[in-house]
C-alpha cells in the first residue's frame, strides 16, 4: 500500500518523473485532442457527494470492477522486453534511482454520454446519472495536501489491446526505466472494455492520512478526494444526463435543479437519457 513516510523531496521527484512519462504518452496520442466533454457515470449517492464535497473520488485501482487489469497491463508490457544494451544505457546512476509508486488511485471517465453498457454497470441499472465535465479542466484537479501546480494527478487516455502499440514501444525505447513501465501498465485494458473509451485521472501513492474507506463489492475500497484548488473551487461540471430508468418528468428535473442551485452549479444543463431502456 501507499507509504506515507516518504519525504516531500522524494515525493516531488517521483511525481516529476511520472508527469514526464505521462506527458510523453499523451503527446504520442495527440494530447491536444482531449475531448471537450468526458463523462462519469454514477449513482445518486455519487452525484450528491460530488456536489456536496466539491470533489471527485479517486479509488485504489486494485479494488475496481476489474481488479486484474493491472496484471493484464504487466503481461502486455512483458511482451516488449527492453534490450539489455539499451536498458543499461538508459539506466540512471544508482544514487538517482527512484522506485515507481506502489499503488495507483483512479477516477474513470468515458467519452460517450449515453452508453447503455455504462448505464447498466455503474448507475444501478440506469437509475443514476452521467456527469459531463469539461475535459481539459480535469487535468488541473489535485489532491488536498499538494500545492497548486504540483504533479500528483494526471489525466490519461487508456489503451486497449493485448500487445504493445508502436507508441508504447517508442515510449519504452526512449524512457526505458521502471517508472515508464509502471505508468504504461496502468494505462492498458483488455480490448473487451474498448467500448468504454476510457480516460482516467491517476493519483500515485497518496498518503494513508488522506484516505477514506468504504465497503465495496466483496472488498474494502480506499480512496482520496481530488479537487479544483483554483479560483472558486468548483469542479468543471457542465451537464448532467439522468438515467433511462428514472422518471422523465418535471418533478425530477425541478428537484435536480434545486440540488444544483444549492451547491453552486445552477448553470449546469440537465437532460434525460434518450435510450428507451426500462427494467
Amino acid at each position: 500500500m501507499a507509504n506515507s513516510t516518504n519525504s516531500s523531496d522524494d515525493s516531488a521527484s517521483t511525481y516529476e518523473l511520472l508527469s514526464e512519462v505521462v506527458s510523453k504518452w499523451n503527446a504520442l496520442h495527440d494530447r491536444s485532442n482531449i475531448p471537450d466533454f468526458l463523462y462519469h457515470y454514477t449513482t445518486f449517492d455519487g452525484l450528491h457527494n460530488i456536489l456536496k464535497e466539491q470533489s471527485l473520488r479517486a479509488t485504489f485501482s486494485g479494488t475496481l470492477n476489474d481488479g486484474s487489469e493491472w496484471e493484464f497491463g504487466k503481461s502486455v508490457i512483458r511482451k516488449y522486453p527492453v534490450p539489455e544494451r539499451i536498458s543499461q544505457k538508459l539506466a540512471p546512476p544508482p544514487s538517482m534511482v527512484i522506485p515507481p509508486p506502489e499503488a495507483m488511485f483512479v477516477t474513470c471517465f468515458c467519452e460517450a454520454s449515453n452508453l447503455l453498457s455504462m448505464w447498466r454497470s455503474y448507475t444501478e441499472q440506469g437509475g443514476g446519472f452521467c456527469l459531463g465535465f469539461y475535459g481539459p479542466e480535469l487535468d488541473k484537479l489535485q489532491r488536498d495536501d499538494l500545492i497548486v501546480g504540483s504533479f500528483a494527478a494526471r489525466l490519461v487516455k487508456m489503451y486497449y489491446g493485448d500487445k504493445p502499440s508502436p507508441q508504447m514501444e517508442q515510449l519504452l525505447g526512449c524512457c526505458g526505466h521502471s517508472m515508464a513501465e509502471w505508468v504504461l501498465e496502468n494505462m492498458i485494458k483488455h480490448q473487451g472494455f474498448q467500448e468504454e473509451q476510457e480516460w482516467r485521472l491517476i493519483v500515485p501513492d497518496p498518503p494513508a492520512s488522506l484516505m477514506s474507506f468504504h465497503s465495496g463489492n466483496a472488498s474494502i475500497k480506499a480512496s482520496v478526494e481530488i479537487r479544483n484548488h483554483h479560483g472558486d473551487g468548483k469542479l468543471p461540471l457542465k451537464k448532467i444526463v439522468y438515467g433511462p430508468t428514472l422518471r422523465n418528468d418535471t418533478a425530477l428535473a425541478k428537484t435536480l435543479s434545486w440540488m444544483l442551485d444549492k451547491y453552486g452549479y445552477g448553470d449546469v444543463a440537465v437532460n434525460a437519457s434518450e435510450i428507451p431502456y426500462r427494467l
